[in-house]
C-alpha cells in the first residue's frame, strides 16, 4: 500500500506544480500588458505635453530679439527722459540766475490752449459769413499802409466770400450789401455807384464773376482793405473835387489807375456820369425813373453843384409833371451844372435846354422874368 500512496502524492505535486506555472506565467502575462498599456498612455501624455509646449512657448531665438528690443527701447526712453530733464534744470538754472520766473506745466498748457494757430497760406481776411451760412476761411487784414500786390486767386476768393450760396457766380443784393458794409462803404453816398463802375457791374447790387475778375485785375487790388482804398480815393477826386495826393514811393495798393483818372478829371466823371445812367436803365427802357434820377443827381452832383439841390427841390415839387429822365436830360442836366452860374444870369433861353431847366430858371426868376435881347433870362428889376 506504500507505493500507492507515493504514486499519488507524485501525481498531486505533478498537477500543483503545474498549476502554480499557470498561475505565474498568467501573472507574467497581466504584468506585462499592464506595462505595455502603462508606457503607451505615459508617451501619449509626453506627445501632448511637448505639443502643447510647442504651441505655447515662441521659439528661443524670438524671445531673444523682443528682449533685446525692450531693452533698447528702455534705454532710449530713459535717455530721453535723462536728457529732457537735464535740459530743463539747464533752463531753470537759467531763469533763476536772470531773474525770470519759472515756467510750470500748467503755464505750458495754457498757452498750447491760449496761443493762436499759425494760419496757412489758404486762409483769407477776417470776413462776417452770412447769416445762417457757415463761416468762410478769409485771410487776416493788411496794416494800414502796406502795399497790397494783386492776385488773381485772392480776389477770387474775396468774391466767393460774398456770393450768393444759390448761386456762386453771383454776388446778388445782400452780398453786395454786406460788402459795403465790411469795407465801410457808405450805401448812402457815391462809393456803391464808383465801385460798380469800376467793376463794369451792369444790374445795381449785383456783381457776376466775370465782371468782378476783370474789374479787380484793372484796379490791380484783390484785398477789401485796398479795395475800399481805391473808391474812396476816386469819390474823394471826383464826386468832392478835391486835388490828388502826392505821389509816394510805396502806397497802399496799385494806384496806376487812379493815376490815369487824375490826368483828367473831368473826362474820368464824365464816364462815372454816364455809366451811372445806362447802370439805372431798365433794360427794355430807354427812361429811368425821376425818383431814381434825383437820388442819383443828389450823390453825384450836388456835391460839386449846390445849385443842383435847388433843381432836385424843383422836381420834387411837380411829381406829376416830371416822371422820368431820358438821356437827353440826363446829359443837359451835367452840362447845365458846367457851364451856367450859379445865380443863372448866363442862362440862355433860346438854348437847345430841356423844358425842364427852362421851368426852373423861370421859377427862380419869377413870373416876370423876360428875355434880354441876347437870349438871357433876367427878371424886371434886375
Amino acid at each position: 500500500m506504500p507505493p500507492k500512496r507515493k504514486r499519488t502524492d507524485d501525481t498531486a505535486a505533478a498537477a500543483t506544480s503545474s498549476t502554480r506555472g499557470t498561475r505565474s506565467s498568467t501573472r507574467q502575462s497581466r504584468s506585462t500588458t499592464t506595462a505595455a498599456s502603462t508606457k503607451k498612455s505615459t508617451a501619449k501624455k509626453n506627445d501632448e505635453v511637448e505639443d502643447q509646449t510647442a504651441t505655447i512657448t515662441p521659439p528661443a531665438k524670438k524671445s531673444k530679439t523682443t528682449k533685446s528690443d525692450a531693452k533698447a527701447t528702455a534705454a532710449s526712453k530713459s535717455a530721453k527722459t535723462t536728457t529732457a530733464k537735464t535740459a530743463a534744470a539747464s533752463s531753470s538754472k537759467g531763469a533763476e540766475k536772470s531773474g525770470a520766473p519759472k515756467s510750470s506745466d500748467d503755464d505750458t498748457i495754457a498757452r498750447k490752449h491760449t496761443l493762436p494757430e499759425t494760419p496757412t497760406s489758404s486762409t483769407i481776411y477776417d470776413l462776417p459769413p452770412k447769416s445762417g451760412a457757415p463761416a468762410k476761411a478769409v485771410p487776416p487784414p493788411s496794416p494800414p499802409g502796406a502795399n497790397e500786390p494783386y492776385t488773381a486767386a485772392r480776389s477770387l476768393l474775396l468774391f466767393k466770400a460774398y456770393a450768393d450760396s444759390e448761386n456762386p457766380s453771383v454776388i446778388g443784393p445782400e452780398g453786395y450789401e454786406r460788402l459795403c458794409m465790411d469795407a465801410k462803404i457808405p450805401l448812402d453816398g457815391a462809393a456803391p455807384l464808383i465801385l460798380s463802375w469800376q467793376l463794369g457791374a451792369k444790374e445795381m447790387g449785383k456783381v457776376t464773376e466775370a465782371e468782378w475778375r476783370k474789374g479787380t485785375e484793372a484796379l490791380q487790388v484783390s484785398k477789401l482793405h485796398a479795395l475800399a482804398l481805391a473808391v474812396t480815393d476816386l469819390e474823394s477826386l471826383l464826386i468832392h473835387n478835391n486835388a490828388p495826393p502826392e505821389k509816394k514811393a510805396k502806397e497802399a495798393y496799385d494806384k496806376t489807375a487812379y493815376w490815369k483818372y487824375c490826368a483828367d478829371k473831368k473826362d474820368a466823371f464824365r464816364k462815372l456820369y454816364a455809366f451811372c445812367f445806362n447802370f439805372a436803365k431798365p433794360e427794355q427802357s430807354k427812361n429811368i425813373e425821376m425818383e431814381t434820377a434825383t437820388a442819383l443827381w443828389s450823390v453825384l452832383l450836388v456835391p460839386q453843384y449846390p445849385l443842383m439841390s435847388e433843381v432836385i427841390e424843383f422836381i420834387n415839387s411837380k411829381p406829376t409833371t416830371y416822371k422820368a429822365a431820358n438821356k437827353d436830360l440826363w446829359n443837359m442836366m451835367l452840362e447845365f451844372c458846367e457851364t451856367v452860374n450859379p445865380n443863372l444870369s448866363d442862362y440862355e433861353s433860346d438854348g437847345a435846354w430841356p423844358t425842364l431847366l427852362d421851368d426852373f430858371v423861370l421859377s427862380k426868376k419869377g413870373p416876370t422874368a423876360t428875355t434880354n435881347g441876347s437870349g438871357y433870362l433876367s427878371s424886371t428889376g434886375d
